[in-house]
């Protein structure tokens, strides 16, 4: 196979051709120049995905806008084709390769400038160039070469000879040792595939441990494996091609079903409009006619009414002409006729009672549920699998149900209401004996897997006589709350093991004490398992710290949950209960912690995020949020539903720009922010509506990093630039403040709890205690443990818990107040980039925030805080 050219063709693809000298190489003018500062190339610095910057450039990339020091946990994201490349802690762009090639073509293209002697202090014109130290030397140094002892066997080339030169070996600088100075790289280790000196061969490449060559022996073998990645990327580059010829007409014919789709939607909302007005017409049709019918029997009515007051007042004029002008013999002879009269008037009297209704009563919330239903689906590539595996379910199912003369099941059309579908309804035939065994709900029982609603339900695996457990109110058991949701989905996921019964209990596989326990019996994580099973409702009672009284046996699960059988403690194992927790020997492996929900996404809109940096819990632990780059504070309830916003982007009082951080104190609901104003930094306080109230004139801080409130009322706020901790009164009074940078590095966080102020060091990997008054008390954690931490707090139990995401994974370290490791937790479920603080909830959740992930996150633990 033949040298690498380098040229690209029009097709992208790398080609093999011939290779010439580094002055004619395939890097151009431009390739020379930083694609961010768009200057020539100055420590050119290699990224993981190989586009090449400036080092100052990609430190610049590590600070962001408002304001955050240098990320070195976090990865690099190239401009360009947005690849992470992962820098080491505290050792920024420096700590990445250097393009070596692409830095000897910056040399050779500096000949052609007036380039001065860089081997003395002379300043004069070079006239040549040493391979062997990398220097351009002047015409006295050039002399000086050539006759002194000292630089014997280096190898001079004039400048005319090195323009013209095609030795690579006369223009690539010798590559150093950055373990042995003055070591130059001669040898390639084949295990660890790196450059090594003469010394390391001696310490950390040892001849009969590492198997090394000579790099000039090693280079062919080296070249021809470059060969070999090419030649499978122009390969994977040309069905890459393909697939994109394939994925453009997908997109084509995604388009087209869109507009479909939307010609479907439209089409139905007409045909739906259409019927509703022809369901209105029909309507106001039926109420003319029942209007029509009610008003022609009022108006008969009124209409008899009207002749029978007539008749009456008649009968009364004659009667009283009858009193008034007649005498005895003309009332006599005309009493039986008035009288006859006032009999039919007063027997004939129509009702005048009227009872008369007319209304109309819709059922709107019929009316949505059957709309929609029936208004339409969205059939994408996930639910035609889902519908494919429900219909050979269902095939089984009538295969078995054909053989038990079970009832027969058919889909009839759709019924129409007045020309208005209602939608599809499954109707059953057959008789109710025939109904025995179908239709029956499966229970979902967490880590067990489904339990069918049988009569005299079976046994969970792996234990022995446990009666079936309903869960959301099946069986008369009330739903569980989520906490104890996920502690029996632990429980059962030991209860699946197969183990060895102790020599005292039945042959039937059963889970032990040692397996509920997790782990050492004086470990506190043993303890807090025996609480989770005290929150299942089981017949254990938790005394103290470490005892355990009222144990029943494990067997069959009775009213109480546990019928009598193998003694769940045998009287070893009781005592060693008994005594305090002794520390723990840090785990190989973090306890998994589960996502209970999140919320949140890039953007500006309700519920949407855009960089976040602090956020804190309120009275009723709503979670306030510093939305950083959207100039705002976002309110949400525990559950993560959206409450409000305030704030407003500006620098004057009352507005808000680039907050970082929320406090909320208790006693009133007032918000505590801090932004950045006209000054670095900027503290303002609202009330618990949002609306603001003062200023708080705080340039003696440069960056908040944390900010917390007492249980008296003072705003405790630490500078993470200069690392001081401040504490101010409500009003603004600045009451007393101390220095803790003889203590720590970089304040990341900080949370009180009494009279201690935990303050956590982010590159110190470790939180640093300290008293009211600012005295040292002691530290807690260390590296490995607490890598870069960046939230903390102390449950009510005293225990302190501290969050990182170094690794792109949120891990909380467990200790007790006095600096004991407890226990540790990660979640390995998600991808997290820079967290920021860590809350804990009464229910025990654990809530952070990932402000490059723009989002929310509570999370669940088997830990009962």
């Amino acid at each position: 196979m033949e040298e690498i050219n380098g040229e690209l063709f029009g097709d992208g693809l790398v080609s093999l051709g011939d290779e010439g000298s580094l002055e004619s190489t395939d890097t151009g003018k431009q390739e020379q120049n930083c694609k961010l500062c768009d200057n020539k190339l100055c420590s050119p610095r290699v990224l993981s995905c190989l586009h090449v910057f400036c080092e100052a450039c990609i430190d610049k990339l590590m600070v962001n806008e408002a304001g955050d020091s240098l990320k070195y946990d976090l990865a690099v994201e190239c401009p360009l084709c947005k690849q992470e490349t992962k820098v080491m802690p505290g050792g920024g762009a420096a700590s990445l390769p250097s393009d070596y090639v692409l830095t000897n073509i910056l040399d050779v293209s500096a000949m052609d400038q007036s380039v001065v002697c860089t081997c003395c202090k002379s300043k004069e014109p070079a006239v040549a160039r040493c391979t062997d130290c990398s220097h351009f030397l002047c015409s006295n140094c050039n002399s000086a070469h050539e006759f002194m002892r000292c630089f014997e066997n280096h190898r001079v080339v004039p400048f005319d000879a090195l323009r013209s030169s095609k030795e690579k070996a006369a223009v690539h600088k010798p590559i150093f040792c950055t373990r042995h100075v003055g070591e130059s790289l001669k040898y390639y280790c084949c295990e660890c595939e790196v450059g090594a000196c003469t010394e390391c061969l001696t310490v950390d490449h040892k001849v009969g441990e590492h198997r090394c060559e000579r790099i000039v022996d090693a280079e062919p073998n080296l070249r021809a494996e470059l060969r070999n990645f090419i030649v499978e990327a122009n390969a994977r580059a040309v069905a890459a091609g393909s697939a994109s010829a394939r994925l453009d007409d997908a997109l084509g014919d995604l388009q087209r079903q869109r507009d479909d789709a939307e010609s479907v939607i439209n089409e139905a909302y007409h045909a739906y409009k259409a019927a509703l007005e022809r369901r209105r017409d029909k309507a106001l049709e039926e109420l003319e006619r029942l209007h029509k019918e009610r008003e022609l029997k009022v108006m008969d009515l009124f209409d008899r009414v009207d002749k029978t007051v007539q008749r009456i007042d008649c009968a009364c004029k004659f009667a009283a002409r009858l009193l008034r002008r007649g005498d005895g013999t003309e009332i006599v002879m005309l009493k039986k006729t008035v009288a006859s009269q006032f009999a039919r008037l007063l027997e004939g009297a129509p009702e005048f009672d009227i009872d008369y209704s007319l209304e109309y009563v819709t059922k709107m919330d019929k009316f949505d549920a059957i709309t929609e239903e029936t208004f339409g689906t969205f059939r994408t590539e996930a639910t035609r699998a889902e519908e494919r595996k429900r219909a050979s379910e269902s095939s089984a199912i009538v295969s078995v149900a054909s053989n038990s003369h079970s009832p027969a099941v058919s889909v009839t059309n759709a019924p129409v209401f007045d020309d208005f579908p209602l939608g599809n309804v499954r109707r059953v035939t057959g008789g109710v004996g025939s109904m025995v065994g179908v239709g029956v709900p499966s229970i979902g029982v967490p880590g067990v897997g489904p339990v069918t609603g049988v009569a005299n339900s079976g046994v969970l695996p792996g234990v022995v006589g446990v009666n079936s457990v309903g869960v959301g109110g099946v069986s008369g058991v009330p739903a569980l709350p989520s906490m104890v949701e996920y502690n029996l989905q632990q429980l059962a996921s030991i209860a699946e093991k197969e183990v060895p019964p102790p020599p005292h209990a039945s042959p039937a596989p059963s889970f032990t004490l040692a397996e509920l326990l997790a782990g050492d019996l004086n470990s506190p994580q043993a303890y807090n398992n025996l609480q989770a099973l005290a929150k299942l409702g089981l017949n254990t009672e938790v005394n103290g710290f470490g005892g355990v009284g009222g144990v029943g046996g494990l067997g069959g699960v009775g009213p109480r949950g546990v019928s009598p059988g193998r003694p769940l403690l045998t009287a070893a194992e009781e005592a060693a209960l008994v005594a305090p927790p002794a520390p723990l020997v840090r785990a190989t492996k973090a306890t998994p912690m589960h996502i209970r929900f999140k919320f949140g996404q890039l953007g500006g809109g309700k519920g949407q995020f855009n960089s976040p940096h602090g956020f804190c819990l309120g009275n009723d632990e709503d979670i306030i949020v510093a939305d950083t780059n959207n100039h705002r504070i976002t309110v949400f309830d525990k559950s993560g539903t959206h409450k409000f916003n305030f704030g407003v982007a500006g620098k004057e009082e009352g507005q808000l720009w680039y907050p970082r951080k929320v406090a909320v104190v208790r006693a009133t609901g007032k918000f505590v922010v801090c932004d950045r104003g006209n000054e670095r930094s900027r503290m303002q306080i609202f009330t618990k509506n949002g609306h603001f109230l003062k200023k708080i004139a705080v340039r003696f801080i440069d960056i908040v990093a944390g900010l917390a409130v007492t249980a008296e009322g003072l705003i405790v706020a630490v500078d993470s630039v200069t690392p001081t901790v401040f504490i101010l009164s409500e009003e603004g009074d600045l009451l007393s403040w101390f220095d803790c940078s003889e203590c720590m590095r970089e304040p990341s966080d900080i949370a009180i709890s009494g009279k201690e102020f935990y303050v956590c060091d982010f590159k110190g990997h470790c939180v640093v205690v300290f008293d009211d008054e600012g005295r040292f008390l002691r530290r807690i954690g260390c590296e490995n443990v607490t890598n870069f931490p960046n939230g903390i707090d102390v449950s009510d139990a005293g225990d302190v818990l501290i969050g990182d995401s170094h690794g792109n994974k949120f891990h909380v370290a467990v200790f007790s107040r006095d600096g004991v490791l407890v226990t540790e937790f990660e979640c390995p479920y998600v991808k997290v980039s820079r967290c920021c603080g860590l809350k804990i909830t009464s229910e025990g959740y654990i809530v952070t925030l990932a402000k490059n992930n723009h989002h929310v996150l509570v999370l669940n633990t088997l830990y009962i805080v």
